[in-house]
């Protein structure tokens, strides 16, 4: 009998000292491959590894190996410790089995990990209560007791701290926002970069400070999502003409500005509002939504840019360039002797010509800002543009990559059949950098070239230069 409990405690003593090694290596291996794809499950192998496992070994080396009797204090603080860590390893389990398994739903997946932990906590309190009463002994009437006066004094000297706690629980349970979401509290705002259950840290985008707000706070006081996941950022920017200013031809320049800016979105509609007649001009409210708070403020850059480059060429004055230390000189000019010049290096529209002084008089100077369109394909457009200084990119229709079929800079001029007879344009045209140009009208181009025949064919040449270089 002897000779058969040393056989069976040699090979338990094998089992302990061969399998902990080699089962501990197999969840370091196991942690390690799955930090990076699952971290979730990551945690779960790490609790195994560092408080499951060496709990396990120890106990058989006591029970099996040493053969210490059961009820002995050593024993007993193994079992219950081994114990206490198999149950937080189970309710870990079943908490990422519920969280990302199979038997996951979305109300599930939406739940924060905060309020499971919480859960998990709880129960691992109650069952390790059962596990102390069960190996210790210890009435469990008594010992709920001691831990309910033990909870309300811990409770009242961190009244504070678990104030914090239950306002981040509310907080989060709530999904009224999450991490990348921008929020606005009292004077800051910022994108949400880090939540816990203490607080909420945002990065504040003009000069990218951080700034950590209590739970407390935010639950106790409002604040408002400017942006999440599923609500697009909206803003209100206010621009101010002055009373020589039309109100009509002020929110035609404002439609087209908000028209030409990409990152503005379509759905929501913009809204443009006349707001205020004050003594220093007239003030209209444009409503836009874009996608993300950061979108936004780049949108407010482009539109104020395509407004003003607008108003400088339709002539339209903002509130106070009056008074302004250096006057607005207007739209964009160029003397009779530049014009002529000019028209006259295409090597089409003469001076000596026929009708040069009526087409002179005819055109126009256009002054755009960069990535501005002065064709927009789809539509028609009877304009023949000539580059003064800048350069105009020729793009595809159908083509959303921006590569460019054509290049025009100064001196050259874009012009088209379809520009001719006033069909929808296949291709758009869009200024590469800041570009001037003079335009002239298909009518006045037309009758121009009645008066001279023999320029006419030469403009067709290079009509069909251009024709062709689209075609490719």
């Amino acid at each position: 009998m002897g000779d058969l409990l040393s056989e069976t405690t040699a090979l338990w003593t094998i089992a302990v000292v061969l399998g902990y090694p080699v089962l501990a290596l197999a969840l370091v291996e196991a942690y390690r491959h799955l930090r990076a794809p699952y971290p979730e499950l990551a945690k779960l192998v790490n609790l195994l590894q560092v408080s499951v496992l060496p709990f396990v070994a120890l106990h058989l080396l006591l029970s099996r190996v040493a053969e210490v009797p059961s009820d002995s204090t050593g024993a007993k603080l193994v079992l219950t410790a081994l114990s206490i860590s198999g149950i937080n390893a189970v309710l870990l389990g079943l908490n990422l089995l519920v969280r990302l398994g199979p038997v996951a739903n979305d109300a599930m997946a939406r739940t924060p990990g905060l309020v499971l932990d919480l859960i998990r906590l709880v129960l691992v309190l109650v069952a390790s209560a059962f596990v102390a009463s069960s190996i210790w002994t210890v009435d469990l009437g008594s010992l709920m007791a001691a831990l309910g006066v033990g909870s309300v004094v811990i409770g009242l000297a961190l009244q504070d701290t678990m104030s914090g706690l239950f306002s981040g629980v509310s907080l989060m349970s709530g999904r009224h926002f999450r991490e990348g979401d921008w929020i606005e509290f009292g004077e800051s705002s910022g994108k949400i970069v880090k939540m816990d259950w203490r607080s909420v840290t945002i990065e504040t985008l003009d000069d990218e400070r951080l700034i950590v707000i209590p739970n407390s706070a935010l639950a106790q006081g409002g604040f408002t999502v400017l942006s999440s996941s599923t609500r697009v950022f909206g803003q209100n920017i206010y621009v101010k003409f002055s009373y020589g200013t039309p109100p009509a031809r002020a929110i035609d320049a404002i439609e087209y500005a908000v028209g030409s800016v990409d990152l503005i979105l379509r759905d929501p509609a913009h809204d443009i509002d006349l707001m205020e007649l004050s003594d220093d001009g007239i003030t209209f409210e444009v409503t836009i939504h874009t996608q993300t708070r950061e979108d936004g403020e780049a949108a407010t850059t482009d539109f104020l840019r395509r407004l003003w480059y607008k108003c400088l060429r339709e002539n339209l004055q903002f509130a106070g360039a009056a008074n302004r230390k250096y006057r607005d000189s207007g739209p964009p000019k160029l003397q009779d002797h530049q014009i002529q010049q000019i028209l006259g290096a295409t090597g089409v529209f003469l001076p000596e010509a026929d009708g040069f002084a009526e087409l002179m008089a005819a055109a126009e100077i256009g002054l755009f800002d960069e990535g501005e369109r002065l064709l927009q394909a789809g539509t028609p457009c009877r304009r023949l543009f000539l580059v003064v200084a800048g350069q105009l990119s020729v793009l595809h229709g159908d083509d959303t990559s921006g590569r460019s079929l054509q290049r025009f800079g100064a001196g050259e001029f874009f012009i088209s059949r379809f520009l001719l007879t006033g069909a929808p344009s296949p291709v758009g045209l869009v200024a590469e950098t800041e570009t001037m140009t003079l335009s002239l009208e298909s009518i006045h181009i037309i009758d121009f070239l009645n008066r001279n025949p023999a320029l006419a064919r030469q403009l067709e040449q290079a009509i069909d230069a251009i024709d062709s270089g689209l075609a490719r």
